[in-house]
């Protein structure tokens, strides 16, 4: 089943929501055909071709970035809104993080009612990733992850690690930490 999810996490801190956002397209793009909506075109192309991100299967939209009238967020609404209802893509990811969390509080309960519809009957993933939840009702996912101190081991910080805690599912089960959580390999660009 397709569904809508929000991936949240500090502005602050590193919370993994960029990591965690190139791995599904690294691994998405290697048979679909993903869009990924930049809201504040903050994407780091090279540190995604590092982890493995096919881009001859990615459509990057920076937002902002020309003479539109439409500010960020309503010019990756927008595109969004187009990509899904194109169709064609496996997984849709729009990042909001780097927006101040003011703007993205303002959007609609009936935006995003309206997103998890439109997904749900098509075959792609729709993945928003911000510093707080929005969607909650509307998600069939929402991951709030956070990050432990990274260790130092001469001059490199070692041993990055993750903690997702699921806040909400559709499933019926309580929520929950992966508490074992997963680490991410150093890559350097």
């Amino acid at each position: 089943m397709s569904a809508l999810t929000e991936i949240c996490g500090s502005e602050l801190a590193s919370s993994g929501k960029t990591t965690v956002m190139i791995s599904l397209l690294a691994q998405a793009t290697q048979k679909h055909f993903c869009a990924l909506v930049d809201a504040n075109d903050s994407f780091d192309p090279s540190s995604a071709l590092a982890a493995g991100v096919n881009f001859c299967r990615l459509l990057w939209v920076r937002c902002g970035k020309n003479q539109s009238k439409l500010k960020p967020m309503e010019q990756a609404f927008k595109t969004t809104d187009m990509l899904l209802q194109s169709g064609g893509f496996g997984l849709l990811v729009v990042d909001l993080s780097s927006l101040p969390e003011r703007l993205v509080r303002k959007v609609p309960l009936t935006t995003w009612f309206r997103f998890s519809r439109v997904v749900e009957k098509q075959r792609a993933a729709l993945v928003f990733l911000s510093q707080k939840p929005h969607a909650t009702s509307c998600a069939g996912l929402v991951l709030h992850l956070k990050t432990n101190p990274a260790v130092w081991s001469g001059n490199l910080l070692t041993q990055f690690r993750l903690e997702a805690e699921i806040v909400r599912s559709r499933e019926k089960k309580p929520t929950q930490s992966a508490k074992p959580g997963f680490s991410v390999p150093s890559q350097w660009v």
